[in-house]
């Protein structure tokens, strides 16, 4: 049975939402509810708005609540919890909203004559143990109401649907900047998350790329990414190559041909995130002296990574280095920080929609160094990304990096 507790870093948590004076976050979107609780909540995914919430305390002593179906608990095989743990659970046996008490747990029992399933009695068992310390409510409503009864000031709510789950009708602080800032320092669960994430990737588009040969095609590259990525336990969200021009004109990869690679998936939601320039046959030398800046930008900055940068040192160090070399390109040289989302960071002034900040850089952060050439040279295009972990003195790339470009048989 798959252990069950908070991904996010509680600690953090705890010095975002102070220093706004929110007493609780009241969530109900399932990257959010996921993030707090460590459960996967299908049945909102599957439509159910306000089927589960996550209540998350200010205080890192207190446990964060998840508010489930009973009947969902049941069947998605989730442990009990251990009393005085970092997360509880509240129960409900109405999903339908019914009025009145709350119905009698549902379980699914063996048909006449079968045989009892020995494995199915750990899910029931572990249910009927939450519910032995604390009653189901009627529905998630009530639950939720019950839950947040002691941080009922100052609440902070991801989603009009988590308003109208606590009966906020008044003005109310959105939940979504204080999450943004919560989620770009890991916590260790969450590094771990992000190591295979990043490694799988990486390792998923290496793969994909070497399958394929002049004559093959984008849409080729595309599917096998894909299918690499499926191999590896991910979800594939994209793989970008080449120039939209290349792609609408044949979609055909030729020999001689040079063209970038940007590949994202997700492992139990956390990101990878990796580009590379792939050669087809000779390499054009024009394509890989862009190559060879971009690797000396990355190289640079890799050197110097450490707490304490801003997001602009990253571009100024990755500039500067590719000036002193006697390059005259650009390289972009740019940073964003990955984890739950393919970029997964504050927005400036704790704005509601994107506007980039210059972020300070901390221990446990997880950041794409993202240097693509910007030039397109008849023969090709030119990238190169890798993500790192920020540790207490510098940082650790959690993706190989020892292939700066990849080569494909003509």
């Amino acid at each position: 049975m798959p252990a069950l507790a908070p991904l996010m870093n509680r600690a953090v948590a705890e010095s975002v939402m102070s220093e706004q004076g929110v007493s609780a976050l009241v969530l109900s979107d399932p990257t959010n509810i996921y993030h707090a609780t460590g459960f996967w909540p299908q049945m909102v995914l599957m439509g159910q708005s306000g089927a589960a919430f996550a209540v998350v305390p200010t205080s890192a002593d207190e446990p964060v609540i998840l508010i489930t179906s009973q009947f969902i608990h049941y069947l998605h095989d989730v442990e009990d919890p251990a009393e005085g743990g970092p997360l509880d659970i509240f129960l409900y046996t109405a999903p339908e909203g019914l009025e009145g008490a709350a119905a009698a747990p549902v379980f699914l029992d063996e048909p006449p004559g079968g045989r009892p399933d020995p494995l199915d009695m750990l899910s029931r068992t572990a249910t009927l143990r939450v519910l032995s310390r604390r009653p189901a409510f009627h529905n998630a409503a009530a639950a939720l109401r019950a839950a947040i009864a002691p941080y009922s000031m100052n609440l902070a709510v991801d989603t009009l649907n988590a308003a109208a789950g606590v009966e906020l009708t008044s003005a109310y602080l959105p939940a979504e900047p204080l999450l943004r800032r919560i989620r770009m320092v890991k916590s260790p669960a969450e590094i771990a998350l992000m190591r295979h994430a990043a490694a799988s990737n990486a390792e998923a588009a290496r793969a994909a790329i070497t399958s394929m040969q002049a004559g093959s095609t984008y849409e080729d590259l595309r599917h096998a990414f894909f299918g690499e990525t499926g191999k590896r336990g991910g979800v594939p969200l994209f793989v970008s190559t080449d120039s939209m021009a290349m792609r609408r004109r044949d979609g055909v990869i030729r020999d001689g041909r040079s063209f970038q690679i940007d590949a994202v998936s997700h492992y139990a939601g956390y990101h990878g995130d990796f580009g590379r320039t792939v050669f087809v046959g000779t390499p054009d030398p024009i394509v890989m002296r862009m190559v060879e800046a971009a690797v000396c930008a990355n190289d640079a900055i890799a050197r110097e990574l450490r707490p304490g940068l801003l997001y602009s040192d990253i571009r100024r160090i990755g500039h500067g280095a590719v000036s002193r070399a006697g390059y005259d390109l650009s390289v972009a040289c740019a940073t964003h920080s990955v984890g739950l989302f393919h970029t997964d960071e504050a927005f400036k002034g704790d704005a509601l929609n994107f506007d980039k900040g210059d972020h300070r850089i901390e221990a446990d952060m997880v950041i794409s160094v993202d240097c693509p050439v910007l030039h397109l040279d008849a023969s090709g295009n030119v990238h190169l990304e890798d993500l790192w972990l920020i540790t207490k003195d510098g940082c650790e790339p959690l993706n190989d990096r020892s292939q700066p470009f990849l080569q494909i048989s003509p």
